[in-house]
């Protein structure tokens, strides 16, 4: 029985290893710190437990899933299909998540997969990277843009001035490597699914609405919050089970480390000799996301610093690179090794060559163009500029 229990204890914590470890660090360091309570970012908790409801709402009903099949049926190419999975899930992505996205359309890529003969490693990679990228753009987008953004305080147009750049860059990345694809001719007949309930979709996709603009400060987050939970109590009170508490419990667990931590000499020398400047911030954020993934990276490195936007661009760009650097592309390769066990290997060589490539070629000219030399291009004075110019 013992042994029995043990086990259980070992694949929970295998399960939950990054919960693990931000509990670990915030009881021990708790030992040579009193912890207090406004350590915790209750905001952020609050907006991210909304999120998360409206979000398994949404999947209740399957609106992704039905909106994927309408559209797919239309689709007459090979790449128009790919276009078409790699599309609903970048910009899906901005609004319910990169790990909902993946959730949402690498199963139903795995069932084209069954019917149509389609290269799976690289069509599952595809969406992973179309996830990664595209949910980097909006704060709801994945939990470290939720994070930076309260925590600096950002505006909607400050945080979307920042982000636009390494955006556009992704799609032009992704778009080059479905262009080289071979085209082919076919059509697709997958089975109808049920129109989504009316009621209860316009009702998750309002709840959706309220907590966006929550989080860009158009609405109090504590009037949201108070809002969707009313409302998902009255409608489908178990969805309240269906929030991964546990990415909850890692925030609280980071954040009372962090706040620990934060008088230590050691974070004082981090602070004013690495994370000092803009280069050094944007590196240690790409560099430290690659073996801890982005989101413990984000919220480490955001009490050591005070370069926002070059932390911001760091972890979402450094999402790319191995495995773990974001945690969403775990779920894809687990969904994709499921079905095609003896094609993993083969998985991981091309995952990390895509992968490895975009952030170079992405960060490389993203550190040019927004770290070293910081170009506004949504300045207003910029476009004020041209127009006098083209005047004259």
């Amino acid at each position: 029985m013992k042994d029995f229990s043990f086990a259980k204890v070992k694949m929970w914590v295998k399960q939950e290893l990054v919960l693990t470890i931000a509990l670990l660090l915030g009881c021990v360091s708790s030992f040579f710190n009193t912890p207090h309570l406004y350590y915790i970012d209750w905001d952020v908790l609050c907006v991210l437990w909304a999120l998360m409801v409206v979000v398994a709402g949404l999947k209740t009903v399957k609106f992704l899933d039905w909106t994927a099949v309408e559209l797919l049926n239309c689709c007459k190419t090979y790449k128009q299909v790919i276009v078409a999975l790699v599309g609903l899930t970048f910009v899906s992505s901005m609004f319910v998540t990169n790990d909902v996205a993946l959730l949402t359309f690498v199963p139903l890529a795995l069932v084209i997969g069954r019917t149509i003969k389609m290269d799976m490693p690289q069509v599952i990679i595809l969406q992973t990277l179309a996830a990664n990228l595209g949910s980097m753009f909006t704060p709801p987008g994945n939990p470290q843009n939720l994070f930076l953004y309260a925590h600096y305080n950002y505006s909607a147009l400050g945080f979307f001035k920042v982000m636009l750049f390494p955006t556009v860059l992704s799609v032009i990345y992704i778009g080059v490597i479905i262009y080289l694809k071979r085209n082919k001719e076919l059509q697709l007949d997958l089975p109808a699914l049920a129109k989504p309930d009316r009621k209860l979709t316009t009702i998750y996709l309002v709840l959706l609405a309220l907590n966006v603009g929550a989080v860009l400060h158009l609405l109090d987050k504590y009037i949201a919050l108070v809002i969707t939970a009313v409302v998902v109590l009255a409608v489908n009170r178990k969805l309240v089970k269906e929030v991964d508490y546990s990415l909850l419990l890692t925030f609280i667990g980071f954040f009372v480390f962090i706040g620990n931590i934060s008088h230590t000499d050691l974070v004082s020398y981090l602070r004013d000799h690495i994370l000092g400047s803009t280069e050094g911030t944007y590196f240690a954020a790409l560099i430290s996301s690659q073996f801890i993934s982005n989101v413990p990276a984000a919220m480490l490195l955001a009490g050591l610093t005070r370069e926002a936007d070059a932390l911001l661009l760091g972890v979402n760009i450094g999402g790319l690179g191995t495995l773990i650097a974001s945690m969403a592309s775990v779920i894809s390769y687990k969904l994709f090794a499921a079905e095609h066990p003896y094609q993993a290997g083969s998985y991981l060589r091309m995952f990390l060559f895509y992968n490895f490539l975009g952030l170079v070629l992405i960060g490389a000219v993203t550190y040019f163009v927004c770290v070293v030399n910081y170009i506004d291009y949504l300045d207003v004075s910029v476009f004020r500029e041209m127009t006098e110019y083209l005047h004259f």
